[in-house]
């Protein structure tokens, strides 16, 4: 038995085919769908072009995820449906139009699966992880394999540049308003953190992690607080160098990499952090095992 997983984000929606062997899984087939659902939402709900872009995504995946056969189909949605004011009648035309009924996370179940995640990539009892996604960030206090604290942030990366940016690469007008905006969002929350390592989850930190190491020459895995304030530094003066390098590594996402980077370099400031290790497994691994291996 395989198992499609689909994670419906702000701005991607992936499909990911998982294989269960000997209580392992593998990933056997990996395909990205650029979206761009939030450019869709106009006062709070998706549009009608957003839906039927939405369910014109779904049904492209479905089709592959048939052909492919002996294969359950389990799509899940973060804050992308989440924070819709329309929500309910999405899922309604989702579910007449294709007969799929999408599981909607909340902001705590997204954080936990996301821990879970990590684990088969990391050897540690306790620490601190971040989610960085389109339209929210997740950062996770752990101990013991359970979360001990939470704290969600009402930005993510492809929001802010739909807020920020007048271009692609943001301006350092842009950059000083978009560290303004998160710093302001997270000094908000009562979060108290004492660790010096932050573990990265999703595309954002990995991307960051990528980047760095083809400027630098580092481990994309692990990568420090002043390696991204150099970063950052070098976007500002616009060097050539640094922009190049953001548009080979990762082309789909070159508008969202640069306001996600904010993101992380000013929650890392903001709560001591000195170094950022990068995970390759989060929420769609949490979800396989909690959600769908579970509950069966």
């Amino acid at each position: 038995m395989n198992y499609a997983i689909v994670d419906i984000g702000s701005n991607t929606i992936r499909l990911i085919i998982f294989e269960i062997y000997k209580n392992q899984e593998r990933n056997i087939f990996d395909k990205k769908y650029t979206a761009g659902l939030i450019s869709y939402v106009e006062n709070g709900a998706l549009s009608t072009k957003g839906i039927k872009k939405l369910i014109r995504t779904l049904e492209s995946i479905k089709r592959i995820v048939d052909l492919i056969g002996n294969c359950s189909f389990n799509p899940f949605a973060t804050a992308s449906l989440r924070n819709l004011s329309n929500r309910d009648e999405v899922l309604r035309e989702v579910k007449e139009k294709l007969d799929i009924d999408i599981d909607v996370l909340s902001q705590k179940e997204e954080a936990l699966m996301g821990n879970v995640g990590i684990f088969e990539d990391f050897n540690i009892d306790k620490g601190l992880t971040i989610d960085i996604g389109g339209a929210s960030t997740e950062i996770v206090s752990f101990k013991k394999n359970k979360a001990s604290e939470f704290l969600n942030l009402q930005i993510g990366s492809l929001l802010l540049f739909s807020q920020y940016v007048s271009v692609v690469i943001p301006k350092k007008k842009e950059i000083d308003l978009i560290q303004k905006k998160v710093l302001k969002e997270i000094s908000s929350k009562n979060f108290k953190n004492t660790y010096n390592t932050l573990i990265g989850i999703g595309g954002t930190v990995r991307a960051c992690g990528k980047v760095i190491s083809e400027l630098y020459g580092k481990d994309e895995k692990c990568f420090s607080l002043n390696e991204l304030d150099n970063l950052l530094l070098n976007i500002k003066n616009k060097d050539k160098e640094t922009i190049r390098t953001i548009i080979k590594v990762n082309p789909s996402r070159i508008h969202t990499l640069v306001p996600g980077l904010i993101i992380l370099f000013t929650v890392c400031k903001y709560l001591h952090i000195e170094d950022i290790q990068v995970s390759n497994k989060g929420v769609r691994e949490g979800y396989l095992h909690l959600r769908v291996l579970e509950g069966n």
